[in-house]
């Protein structure tokens, strides 16, 4: 009878401090339990609101109800890992193997901004990935008063507010390690950014040998999972806001089983010096760059040059319905085009440039929703993603007709 009344008290303890740590936590849905719609495909955070992608790299979501397999918990496209928390978390790529693969950059709006000269512990949990090739530093979260919505690709140069203090690579899979930092705010600051802000040059990396336990070729990025982000007020924090090995101490990590022992290689470093480069593509068969920089094909043969017109990508405009992001079904016959083209000049690359017309603005980020879309009609027909950078000028270059539909479009530029 003892026993259980322990038990009992024990287990009423337990509930009453996480009940209490979760009133105190600023992050909304910070374990991104609450999800809107089944995941289908890769990038769907905005699912889990208030998260976002804070560049028009979308982060991806994982949850045990996934409608995908590549996506789902605790097996996946980059692995196996249970959440640790829930049944959910995201995966954010922090480094991207000369910059084949994009980084990503994880985005909420907190509950209320932060007091000035305050103490806050900001604190998220990570996992490196099975099936990434590198582990990283550089892990780490920013607050900002304004929200960061950068409409390109480019990696986001901000301060790291949070990160482990000796900023190490984080090489453990198969575990869930703590990242946090105890942050006094200037007063104001209401959003959150997760990401590597540094440059390639100042991340430091690791090659990490493939489990025995999975198969397939890994994936040239650095890619962790992200699960339980807070940010608590320490005057309202229920422990000490420390995550690394200090002298005389250790910081404990939490290991998830999958009823084997995990492969310990999976955490040796590789002595190999493949750099993942694919066989050489033969460049300009049946097509012509012209002197703009204007990627076009040739004419067919047999019939005459001065009747042809070649198709330039340059000058190619994708049009959508108004408030829509994916493209008219009459618009694929272009994009069979763009990609047939890309295909026979392998070496060019292009920038996918969404717009809208200002009666959609009430539809958030469309043009950056209508890029996205292109880019991965265009992965369909088998342009790699590394060959496609995205942009957004929003409504800031209208159609030269002036009409209305013109303007709900995307261009190409060639880089």
């Amino acid at each position: 009878m003892k026993k259980i009344n322990l038990l009992i008290a024990t287990t009423f303890a337990f509930l009453s401090y996480t009940s209490a740590q979760e009133s105190n936590n600023l992050v909304e849905n910070p374990s991104f339990e609450e999800v809107a719609k089944k995941i289908k495909e890769a990038g769907q955070i905005g699912y889990a609101a208030p998260w976002s992608s804070a560049t028009m790299n979308p982060v991806d979501l994982y949850s045990a109800d996934a409608k995908n397999d590549e996506f789902g918990v605790p097996e996946n496209k980059y692995g196996k890992e249970k959440a640790r928390t829930g049944s959910n978390y995201v995966g954010v790529s922090f480094y991207g193997y000369r910059g084949r693969r994009a980084r990503t950059y994880l985005q909420t709006k907190l509950k209320k901004p932060l007091e000035a000269g305050k103490s806050y512990c900001v604190k998220f949990f990570v996992s490196m990935s099975d099936m990434s090739k590198f582990a990283s530093n550089n892990i780490s979260a920013h607050l900002s008063k304004e929200e960061i919505n950068e409409m390109n690709e480019a990696n986001l140069k901000l301060e790291p507010h949070v990160q482990s203090i000796t900023n190490k690579i984080y090489e453990q899979q198969f575990l869930w390690k703590p990242v946090c930092t105890t942050y006094e705010a200037d007063g104001g600051e209401q959003f959150l950014v997760i990401g590597n802000f540094k440059s390639d040059e100042e991340t430091l990396t690791e090659k990490i040998r493939l489990s025995r336990e999975f198969s397939g070729r890994q994936i040239y990025d650095a890619y962790y999972f992200i699960d339980d982000v807070s940010v608590i007020d320490t005057e309202k924090q229920q422990e000490d806001c420390m995550c690394d090995e200090i002298a005389g101490g250790q910081m404990e990590v939490e290991y998830k089983s999958f009823g084997s022992t995990p492969d310990k290689s999976a955490n040796k470093k590789t002595l190999y010096n493949s750099d993942g480069t694919v066989g050489k593509e033969k460049e300009g068969e049946g097509a012509e760059e012209t002197a703009q920089g204007e990627v076009a094909s040739k004419p067919e043969s047999g019939k005459k040059s001065e009747a042809a017109k070649p198709f330039s990508v340059a000058t190619t405009s994708i049009f959508f319905d108004s408030k829509k992001s994916d493209p008219k079904s009459a618009e694929m016959k272009k994009l069979e085009k763009v990609a047939d083209v890309l295909s026979k000049n392998a070496a060019t690359k292009i920038v996918v440039i969404g717009h809208y017309d200002e009666s959609e603005s009430e539809v958030s980020f469309l043009g950056k929703r209508r890029a996205l879309a292109v880019r991965k009609a265009l992965e369909a027909l088998g342009i790699a993603e590394a060959r496609m950078k995205l942009e957004s000028d929003e409504t800031g270059n209208p159609h030269p007709s002036g009409q209305t539909d013109k303007n709900q479009r995307v261009t190409f530029k060639i880089q």
